[in-house]
């Protein structure tokens, strides 16, 4: 039987979240700006940022905040939805590439 989270643990994990929110639409919208074509936006975006994502949770994950929450849980939550929220936070907030101008090297 599951016990209740310590109130330590839920801050820890949403402080988690938060960071690693900031990182994925800081990423994602790297990629976007920078890389020509779409695929190449959505390919590096679903397979670079996990990767980042996961090492930070290497580091994070040393802390002792997670208490009695179960790795699969916490995989989700820190890796997953952070992701999507920095999709969701750089298609709906953020203008769009054409919009936005960047110098480029010729």
């Amino acid at each position: 039987m599951m016990g209740m989270l310590s109130l330590g643990s839920v801050i820890g994990l949403a402080v988690i979240v938060g960071v690693h929110t900031v990182i994925a639409s800081i990423l994602i919208r790297f990629f976007r700006l920078r890389l020509d074509t779409r695929s190449g936006m959505i390919v590096f975006s679903l397979f670079l940022v996990p990767v980042v994502l996961a090492v930070s949770l290497l580091f994070f994950g040393q802390l002792p905040i997670f208490g009695e929450i179960d790795r699969q849980t916490v995989m989700l939550v820190t890796i997953l939805m952070p992701l999507l929220l920095g999709f969701a936070i750089d298609l709906f907030w953020m203008p769009s590439p054409e919009e936005v101008e960047i110098a480029r090297e010729s």
